[in-house]
């Protein structure tokens, strides 16, 4: 393959990895978990062929160097372009993973709040009282007493 045919591919490889970086930025709300194991999949066979294409095209620095210094700017256009389409798909994947956390930590603290409002256990007399509860419904060690924690959320 001849230089310029790797410039050319390497151009289109990078115009289809910027928009599927657009496309699961601006769909990652609604996407089916399947339909993000498609865009994971899709995405990463794209960067594994940039990156092949960038590797053979830095082997060629004195080929590339000949090239017209339009088509040298374009390409460095190209890069700059896709390194801040990159950067807003990385920031929209890290706020969204910051989303999923303080979600999920909010739940952890809503259902161990629940559990310590509803938990009982029994004594050594068979009567019932509240239980001192840890995080996740775990129980800070009480002497003398039985403890019973419903586990089923």
């Amino acid at each position: 393959m001849t230089t310029q045919e790797l410039v050319t591919e390497l151009k289109s490889v990078t115009y289809d990895l910027m928009s599927l970086l657009e496309r699961e930025s601006s769909e990652l709300r609604s996407l089916t978990s399947a339909e993000y194991e498609q865009f994971l999949s899709e995405k990463s066979a794209l960067a594994m062929h940039y990156e092949q294409l960038v590797v053979k095209l830095r082997s060629r620095g004195d080929e590339l160097r000949a090239m017209s210094e339009e088509e040298r700017e374009e390409l460095r256009e190209l890069q700059a372009e896709f390194q801040q389409a990159a950067r807003r798909n990385m920031n929209t994947l890290q706020a969204a993973k910051e989303t999923n956390e303080r979600v999920v930590q909010a739940i952890v603290r809503a259902v161990n709040d629940k559990s310590k409002e509803e938990c009982t256990t029994y004594t050594r007399s068979a009567t019932t009282s509240k239980a001192s509860l840890g995080g996740y419904g775990r129980t800070i060690n009480k002497s003398g007493g039985a403890y019973s924690v419903n586990e089923t959320l």
